[in-house]
């Protein structure tokens, strides 16, 4: 790969900027170099070079993309087949990578971060290929983890290439990138030349033939693309936009067409077309994918509409349309801040304003508001909590009468920042009793009961229940608790999510191991325990920098779910039976399924949480972290439930793992093992083998076979690392099931 001159590479101004970039990266999204010597971060730190690897790759993608278009505005003699052959190789060496799915996505997302300025924001893009994301702060991280090394330079050009897809006004680029056949790489190509030509054109469309013009009369690259490609005279496809676009927006819209939101879509609906029109590799500013589950099926009407009127109404600038999509798609409203959550809601409320006189205007701001709630619902409570940023205090934001910097929020957005703001009041209730008893009011209920879509009586009556929970003294009451759970069960997996996230960190660890066992009672009785299997998956792996006391009870009740008998259940425990581990026929297969299938699609996640809690148990062991809050057994504790989790669940990624960690605690000669202040120590890390061990023979490969091999001829080193009788049996008891 080699680095390239361009006309929009960083100056000084986007150094600056790269440079603030890279040192925002507080959520720790990629693995930091490893503290000490261990084999198991060893094997973590290599899957993230191998995925920096295939990072870089996309960088190079990307830029050469955005280079192409620059440059070939002005083609110089040799350059664009230089990049071009470039850009092939690139897409080629991509594809070898495992999770490629055949196509690289490049989104403008818009959500930005605290502190951020104008150029900042029209920067903040998203690119993925599989389950491979990346950004201006993964590439950020990825410098700091390549400092000095060849490549280190390379994420720089991710923020070049940003630059230039924001110059031409790109909210969205999609490449179907197969390189099966030498005709993959001439279509593709000739789609690029041709967009190339496209934005030439474009900026005197009036002296150009090649351009095709949409139905809101404005150049489209992708219905230009498509007379391109398939070598059709232009004036024939703009035919076709003149007599498709009355069967979209006409007086008598055609039934079939209704979810597609623009001609270029809506073509490929017509069988005869479908088959005689080859689909371009490259499509830019496609609305279609920039609102999320638009796929032209028809439960997708309503989104297509409030599509169409997002591009009537702010169509001639590409990067409102996406900012104003993202304001009414749930999506929008994910990993959001403050100042981007203001942005939202306030074009949100243009377009529900504009939207009152818009054609089906009813079905428009139904879909629009359905997909707003749905986003607010993921916004975090601390943000409600700070809601005077929009200018109001909490009493005024509880009237419904907030307001943006451009004038008041729309009243139904109003009601429903309303609804959420009291909503995180009742949560830190809720979480107030274990400090003792606490008074809830009738608008408390009426939030409640909207939540659950339940009656306000049947609202208070939950309240009643779970305040029962508890003693005067905030004592967790499982003989409350229990009794209650048929009556609980009514509401479903939203009382699991509801218990889970605001007692799941009871302050007494006795509370905490009483309302683990209740849980088991209650997950037992529940008609849809999938939905709790991925609260609590989500919740371990959700936030993969921190460790909690709740993560091993997470994964002690992800344990439980997988099964379809627990014989341990109703008993009091705090630890998953080593014995499920003999498992295989008593797995509930669409649980397994379920759980495999979030393993593959949070791998860095997954990679990320065994990383900081083995870096935790490290630093605890080494007496590095003496005001630690989190005891040395509890942490060895938590990775043996997560070794049983991944071993019950299987799978490459799970197979790979606890390889890991049989390969780094069966060495007697670790420098874990010389920290080791008691035979008791020991024990514990002997015990936390023998499970990685037994889940390991679950996979049975060459490599585990000789690896158990290694590890038995270890015995008379583990020997003698203590000498008292319990210890020699032990280590016999590992060696016999690593045999």
């Amino acid at each position: 790969m080699q680095t390239k001159n361009s006309d929009f590479s960083l100056d000084a101004s986007a150094n600056e900027l790269y440079a603030q970039l890279s040192g925002i990266d507080t959520t720790r999204r990629i693995l930091d170099p490893a503290p000490r010597e261990s084999s198991l971060l060893d094997l973590l730190g290599a899957e993230e070079q191998w995925l920096d690897r295939n990072r870089l790759i996309l960088i190079e993608i990307c830029w050469l993309l955005a280079d192409i278009l620059h440059k070939n505005r002005h083609p110089s003699p040799g350059h664009g087949d230089d990049q071009e052959n470039a850009l092939w190789l690139a897409i080629k060496q991509l594809s070898t990578y495992p999770r490629f799915d055949g196509t690289i996505s490049i989104r403008y997302r818009g959500s930005g971060f605290p502190g951020q300025d104008a150029v900042q924001e029209q920067c903040d893009y998203e690119v993925s290929t599989g389950n491979l994301l990346l950004d201006l702060q993964v590439a950020g991280s990825m410098a700091k983890r390549m400092a000095g090394r060849p490549g280190s330079a390379m994420p720089n050009q991710l923020l070049a290439a940003f630059k230039g897809f924001s110059a031409l006004g790109i909210n969205h680029f999609y490449l179907d990138c197969k390189v099966c056949s030498e005709e993959d790489r001439t279509r593709l190509l000739n789609s690029l030349r041709a967009l190339t030509r496209y934005y030439r054109e474009a900026g005197e469309p009036g002296n150009s033939t090649a351009l095709v013009f949409d139905e809101y009369n404005l150049p489209n690259p992708n219905l230009t693309l498509l007379a391109t490609i398939n070598k059709v005279n232009p004036a024939s496809i703009q035919k076709l936009v003149r007599e498709i676009t009355p069967m979209l927006f006409g007086p008598e819209p055609k039934e079939a067409l209704a979810a597609f939101p623009t001609v270029f879509n809506a073509i490929f609906a017509f069988p005869k077309l479908n088959a005689q029109l080859n689909k371009p590799p490259i499509e830019v500013n496609n609305i279609q994918r920039l609102m999320p589950g638009q796929t032209g099926a028809a439960e997708n009407r309503n989104q297509a509409l409030l599509s169409r009127m997002a591009i009537a109404n702010y169509g001639t600038n590409p990067r409102q349309v996406a900012e104003v999509l993202a304001s009414v798609s749930s999506g929008g409203y994910q990993n959001i801040y403050m100042g981007t959550l203001q942005k939202r809601l306030t074009l949100a409320t243009d377009f529900l304003n504009k939207s009152e006189t818009a054609p089906q205007s009813g079905k428009v701001r139904a879909e629009a508001l359905h997909n707003i709630e749905t986003g607010l619902e993921m916004v975090p409570d601390e943000l409600y909590e700070a809601m005077d940023i929009f200018g109001q205090n909490q009493d005024t934001t509880k009237t419904g009468q907030i307001s943006s910097h451009n004038g008041p929020l729309h009243e139904e957005i109003s009601s429903l920042l309303s609804f959420f703001t009291r909503r995180s009041v009742i949560k830190k209730k809720m979480r107030d009793m274990v400090r003792g008893q606490v008074k809830f009011e009738a608008q408390d209920y009426a939030v409640i009961a909207r939540n659950f879509k339940i009656t306000d009586a049947q609202a208070a009556h939950l309240v009643q229940l779970l305040n029962g929970c508890f003693d005067q003294n905030g004592r967790f009451r499982r003989s409350a608790f229990e009794k209650s759970i048929p009556e609980f069960v009514q509401y479903e997996t939203k009382v699991f999510e509801f218990l889970w996230h605001y007692l799941k960190e009871l302050v007494s660890r006795d509370d905490r191991v009483s309302f683990l066992n209740a849980m088991q009672h209650l997950i037992a009785k529940l008609d849809r325990p999938s939905e709790a299997l991925k609260i609590l998956l989500g919740d371990i792996f959700g936030q993969p920098h921190r460790v909690g006391f709740s993560d091993r009870n997470g994964l002690l009740l992800a344990n439980i779910l997988i099964r379809t008998y627990n014989q341990e259940l109703g008993n009091h425990i705090e630890l998953t039976p080593e014995e499920v581990l003999q498992v295989k026929m008593g797995l509930d297969q669409d649980m397994l399924g379920q759980a495999l299938a979030f393993l593959e699609e949070t791998q860095e996640q997954l990679f990320r949480k065994l990383r900081t809690i083995h870096e935790e148990l490290q630093k605890t062991l080494t007496r590095e972290a003496n005001d630690a809050n989190i005891p040395l057994r509890y942490l060895i504790t938590l990775e043996r439930e997560l070794i049983i989790f991944l071993a019950l669940v299987g799978g490459p990624i799970s197979h790979k793992i606890i390889h890991g960690v049989v390969k780094e605690y069966g060495n007697p000669d670790s420098g874990m093992y010389a920290s080791l202040k008691s035979p008791e120590e020991c024990k514990s890390f002997l015990q936390l083998l023998q499970v990685a061990v037994r889940g390991l023979k679950r996979f049975s490969g060459m490599e585990d076979l000789l690896l158990c091999t290694i590890l038995t001829d270890q015995e008379p080193r583990f020997l003698a690392l203590w000498d008292n009788d319990s210890h020699v049996a032990l280590v016999k008891r590992v060696m016999e099931w690593a045999r």
